[in-house]
């Protein structure tokens, strides 16, 4: 019996056989075919989209009673803050939740309204409040804090002591760059001067140095961000509640926990070093 010759590379073509492309090789067919074994990826920001939506309940029952719009606006507003700041979409996506967690039990909505800001720093989102979430704060505790920005043109003079003045004149039209900013603090129903913070652009600009992060807001709303610091000078003044002193020890803080209490915050390295001068 004659042996039969095998041809071991029959899936290859032979030499007077060419290349057809009915004829594909075969370990690159398997390199097409083969399934791969990385998990699927999305986008940082449908994750922090897909965070927001699993929270929601959470975000529901953190809000006080009467929240206008309720979880859904909340909810939005988030979002859009994320999309006008795209350094948020280099934090992880806890983070963002918990700083959004921290306005949303103090009844603040963080974005252009000026109440609180969601802040990038080294990868995680921080909660920075807004000088109007403080003047809030402080209207629900019975007191009416006003914050003005002074500009150079205006006629402005303020004495501290014993008997402290402060006497503000606006000047007409083009007022000029603000240079001052102050905070002014009532009682409520009675009226009464609880006290009043000044603060010059060194002073500020001392302040802003030392919060956490860069945060956008102070190139586009540097005045607002500036009365901020004024009116928590102002606040130092008052008979805190809990809180005002809640919302002032979360400033410029990460939250670990989606669930966790305003105050079970931690600061890292982070020290309020806002003394007043």
């Amino acid at each position: 019996m004659t042996a039969r010759s095998v041809n071991h590379n029959w899936n290859r073509p032979t030499e007077s056989e060419p290349m057809t492309d009915t004829q594909p090789d075969l370990n690159q067919a398997l390199a097409v075919t083969k399934p791969s074994n990385k998990p699927a990826t999305i986008s940082p920001k449908q994750a922090i989209k897909n965070s927001v939506e699993v929270n929601k309940r959470e975000i529901l029952n953190a809000l006080p009673d009467g929240y206008v719009g309720g979880a859904e606006r909340f909810a939005r507003t988030v979002l859009t803050c994320v999309a006008r700041d795209p350094n948020l979409l280099k934090c992880s996506p806890t983070s963002i939740i918990g700083a959004a967690m921290q306005a949303a039990q103090l009844g603040l909505t963080p974005g252009v309204l000026g109440e609180a800001w969601l802040i990038p720093y080294g990868g995680e989102c921080t909660f920075q409040l807004g000088y109007k979430g403080l003047v809030a704060l402080a209207a629900r505790a019975g007191v009416t804090i006003q914050a003005h920005t002074v500009y150079e043109r205006d006629e402005f003079d303020y004495e501290l002591g014993l008997t402290p003045t402060l006497h503000h004149k606006p000047a007409k039209g083009d007022r000029g760059k603000g240079e001052y900013w102050y905070a002014v603090a009532r009682d409520r129903d009675t009226g009464a001067l609880l006290g009043f913070a000044v603060l010059d652009r060194h002073q500020v600009d001392k302040r802003r140095k030392a919060n956490r992060g860069k945060s956008p807001a102070w190139d586009q709303w540097y005045d607002e961000m500036a009365l901020s610091k004024a009116v928590r000078e102002v606040c130092r003044l008052l008979p805190l509640t809990v809180e005002m002193a809640s919302a002032l020890a979360s400033d410029g803080a990460v939250r670990t926990e989606i669930d966790a209490q305003p105050d079970e915050i931690i600061a890292d390295d982070y020290i309020d070093v806002e003394v007043v001068e």
